[in-house]
C-alpha cells in the first residue's frame, strides 16, 4: 500500500539543507554520533564546513520538525569508465588473424592444400556454414579493425605525451554519494514516527535521490555511485546498499578509486532507474494485509 498522507506529512515535516547555508549547523553537528561510523563523523565534524564552503564536496544535513539533525550525506562529481580493450591483448589477436589469413591464402593458392584451408575454415566456423572466400573476407575485417585501433592508440600516445591519462573505452558520467550516516541520537525518536522503514532507508529515497535528479536538471550525469566500507564478515552493509538503496556490483563499468577508499565495495546505479525505484518504494510503503512477508 502506498505511503499514507499523515506518514507523508511526518516526511514533509522534515528538511534538508545544506551544511554551510546555516549557521548554527557548526554548533549542531557537535551533537552528532554514530557508533558504526566514528571516522565518518569525525571527518564530517572537522572538514565538512570547510568543504562545504570550498565546494569540492558539498555536504547536506537532513533537520527533523526540532531541528535536530537526523543524518548528513555529501556528494561530488565523478565519472565511470568502460575498460579499453588490452593493447597486449589486441597486438596477439591481431598477429593470429595475419598467420590466420596467409595460411588460407597459401592453401588456396595451391590445390594440393584445398584441404588444409576446409579444416581451418571448419575449426573456426560456428552456426551456418559458410565459404573459405567470405570467411577470409571476415577475417579481413576483423584484422582492419585491429590495426585501426592499435593505431589510434598509438598516435593518441604520441600525440597527447601525458602518461597519466588513462585510456578506455567509453565514459559515463557520474555523481558520488561520498559520505551517508544517520544519528544514533534519534534512533529511538525515529521509531516513534511508526514508518515501518529505517531512518537512512526513508531519507535516502525521499531527499538524497531527489538530488541526483537535481544534477540531471543542470548537467548530463548517468550513474550515482558509491564506495561501501563494509567490515562486516557477512557483508551487511553492502546487502543493505542492494536491497534497500538498489545500488548494485557491476562488473562491466568501473571508476578510479582513490587512497581514502581502498578496502571499500564500488556500487552504482543508472539514475533513471532510481526514478521508478523511487516510486515504487513510496507507493509500496505500507505492507498490506495479504502481503507476504
Amino acid at each position: 500500500m502506498r505511503i499514507t498522507k499523515e506518514q507523508n506529512d511526518i516526511l514533509n515535516s522534515f528538511k534538508c539543507e545544506r551544511l554551510s547555508a546555516n549557521v548554527e549547523n557548526k554548533k549542531l553537528i557537535n551533537s552528532f554520533i554514530s557508533r558504526r561510523g566514528m571516522s565518518l563523523v569525525s571527518y564530517f565534524t572537522h572538514f565538512g564546513m570547510e568543504e562545504d564552503i570550498a565546494g569540492t564536496t558539498t555536504y547536506y544535513v537532513i533537520k527533523d520538525e526540532d531541528n535536530e539533525i537526523m543524518m548528513f550525506f555529501s556528494l561530488k562529481c565523478g565519472a565511470l569508465f568502460e575498460p579499453l580493450l588490452d593493447e597486449n591483448e589486441v597486438k596477439q589477436d591481431f598477429q593470429r588473424l595475419l598467420i590466420l589469413l596467409q595460411a588460407i591464402e597459401n592453401a588456396k593458392d595451391d590445390d594440393s592444400n584445398k584441404e588444409e584451408a576446409a579444416t581451418i575454415l571448419a575449426k573456426y566456423q560456428v552456426g551456418d556454414r559458410i565459404s573459405v572466400e567470405d570467411f577470409t573476407n571476415l577475417l579481413s575485417s576483423k584484422k582492419s579493425k585491429k590495426s585501426d585501433f592499435l593505431n589510434m592508440l598509438l598516435g593518441d600516445k604520441e600525440k597527447e605525451q601525458n602518461d597519466k591519462i588513462f585510456r578506455v573505452q567509453n565514459t559515463h558520467p557520474g555523481v558520488e554519494l561520498v559520505h551517508f550516516c544517520t544519528n544514533d541520537n534519534l534512533k529511538d525518536k525515529w521509531k516513534t514516527y511508526n514508518l515501518g522503514h529505517s531512518m537512512g532507508e526513508t531519507l535516502f529515497w525521499k531527499f538524497i535521490v531527489p538530488k541526483f535528479f537535481a544534477v540531471q536538471e543542470i548537467v548530463g550525469c548517468e550513474y550515482a555511485f558509491l564506495f561501501a566500507a563494509d567490515l562486516s564478515e557477512d557483508g551487511s552493509l553492502v546487502n543493505y546498499y542492494d536491497v534497500s538503496l538498489k545500488f548494485q556490483k557491476r562488473q562491466d563499468v568501473g571508476t578510479n578509486k582513490p587512497f581514502y577508499d581502498f578496502c571499500c565495495e564500488f556500487m552504482c546505479r543508472e539514475i533513471n532507474e532510481l526514478k521508478n525505484k523511487r516510486k515504487v518504494f513510496f507507493e509500496n510503503f505500507n505492507i498490506d494485509d495479504d502481503d507476504i512477508v
